[in-house]
């Protein structure tokens, strides 16, 4: 079927200048329609429409808009038409160096209607969820807390521990110090509580130690005669961390001292322990 072309009309209101553009643009004939003269683009950026244009002021965007739309109007059929995109269309595109050239003098603007949408949506969602966290981490806390009203736990909270299956992960525990003893409690209800008695400790660490890039306290452990392991913990709160080290080493100093005490009047009481009686004479044969 041949083409059937129409007659454009343009408004007399338009410039000779525009009137011109257009009519290049509309030439039935393509050798002879601006654009299609071998130049391209060119070609319409030297019309005299486009008299007095910097065309590099135009690449880097520094024009105002001779149109911009009213504030909060949306130019689409629903708010599903606005930045969607098929996942075929987009997968397997990479953008080039050449291409991230083009986008590194754009300008980011975002208007006070966009910030206060996204404080009113993201921020909130995001709000809400932190505050979850946060109540669920208080929750657990407090179930520890209730346990310890008239007790003579000296400090308890969290505290990370190095261990595990593989030996070398961070596990939170809910850790009490007591005067005899320290306890680890998991928030897992199948996981015993690791209890540690300062009778089976060796040592705390006077100073921390760096451990898997974490400043630690190392606690050297008994287990056996001639076997010895360590305890190893963490804290991400430094002053935390300090306080812990500091009444760990307070504890385990008293808790042998009191034992030591023990054990010595123990041995007064049944006979073990007496202090040695030297015979007169051989005070004297010893005195000459």
């Amino acid at each position: 079927m041949p083409q059937k072309f129409q007659n454009v009309d343009l408004p007399e209101s338009f410039s000779r200048e525009l009137r011109s553009l257009l009519e290049g643009l509309l030439q039935r004939d393509i050798s002879k329609r601006l654009g299609c003269g071998g130049e391209g683009a060119d070609e319409l950026k030297a019309h005299s429409f486009f008299a007095g244009i910097d065309w590099q002021q135009v690449y880097l965007q520094k024009y105002t808009p001779p149109l911009i739309p009213p504030r909060g109007e949306v130019n689409a059929a629903d708010a599903f038409d606005i930045g969607s995109f098929d996942e075929e269309d987009t997968k397997g595109i990479k953008l080039t160096d050449a291409d991230q050239d083009l986008y590194k003098n754009f300008p980011l603007v975002i208007s006070e209607r966009w910030q206060a949408e996204v404080a009113e949506t993201v921020f909130e969602t995001i709000n809400n969820e932190a505050d979850k966290v946060e109540m669920k981490k208080r929750a657990k806390k407090l179930k520890f807390d209730t346990d310890e009203k008239g007790s003579d736990c000296i400090l308890h909270g969290y505290m990370r521990k190095l261990g595990g299956p593989f030996a070398s992960a961070w596990q939170t525990r809910y850790a009490k110090l007591y005067p005899n003893r320290l306890e680890l409690h998991s928030e897992s209800s199948t996981t015993k509580t690791e209890l540690f008695f300062f009778d089976q400790v060796e040592e705390v660490s006077p100073d921390l130690q760096t451990v898997k890039g974490e400043q630690c306290i190392i606690i050297s452990l008994r287990v056996k005669e001639e076997q010895k392991s360590k305890l190893v913990l963490t804290n991400p709160d430094e002053i935390s961390l300090k306080e812990w080290s500091i009444s760990l080493r307070s504890a385990h100093k008293a808790s042998i001292e009191m034992l030591g005490n023990m054990a010595r009047k123990a041995g007064k009481i049944y006979g073990t322990q007496h202090d040695t009686v030297i015979p007169a004479t051989q005070r004297s044969t010893n005195g000459n």
